[in-house]
C-alpha cells in the first residue's frame, strides 16, 4: 500500500510540475508579419524565450502550429519547427526563432494566429525537469495600398 501511496504522490508532483510549466509566462513568444502593398508572399516571424520567473528556465523545443489565417493570405505550410539557440553560443542562447511564408491572393486584412508549443527545463530541488507550454500569438496581416 505504501508502493501506491508513493506511486500517486510522485504522480501528482509530475503533474503539478507540468501545469506550473504551462503558465503562459513561462514563455515569451511575439510573431510579427510584414505588411505589403500588392499581393504577393508575406513572410512572418515568430520569436521565443523562456523567462526567468522562479529560477532559470531553458528552452529547448518550440514549434508552432497555424490556428487561423485570412481567407486572401494562406500559409504555404501549417508547422513550422523553429531553430533553438544552443547554450554557450554567443547569439542570445535559449531563444528560437522561425519564418512562415503567407501567399495573399487579393488586398485584404486580417490576423494569423499561431499555437505555439515549447519543451522548457528548468532547476529543481530534485535535479533538472523538463514541462510542454502551450501559448498563443497572433499578428495582423494587412495587404493593400495602404500597407507601406
Amino acid at each position: 500500500m505504501l508502493s501506491i501511496a508513493a506511486s500517486v504522490a510522485a504522480l501528482l508532483s509530475v503533474f503539478v510540475a507540468s501545469h506550473a510549466l504551462g503558465d503562459d509566462s513561462a514563455l515569451n513568444a511575439k510573431l510579427e508579419c510584414a505588411r505589403i502593398a500588392a499581393p504577393g508572399r508575406i513572410v512572418c516571424e515568430l520569436r521565443a524565450s523562456a523567462t526567468t520567473f522562479a529560477g532559470s528556465g531553458r528552452l529547448v523545443w518550440l514549434d508552432a502550429l497555424v490556428v487561423r489565417a485570412p481567407d486572401f493570405a494562406r500559409p504555404l505550410r501549417s508547422r513550422v519547427v523553429a531553430q533553438v539557440t544552443p547554450a554557450g553560443s554567443s547569439n542570445q542562447p535559449g531563444t528560437a526563432a522561425a519564418k512562415l511564408a503567407l501567399v495573399a491572393s487579393s488586398a485584404g486584412t486580417g490576423t494569423l494566429e499561431l499555437s505555439v508549443r515549447a519543451v522548457i527545463c528548468r532547476d529543481g530541488t530534485n535535479g533538472e525537469w523538463c514541462g510542454p507550454v502551450v501559448v498563443r500569438v497572433a499578428s495582423p496581416v494587412a495587404v493593400g495600398a495602404s500597407a507601406p
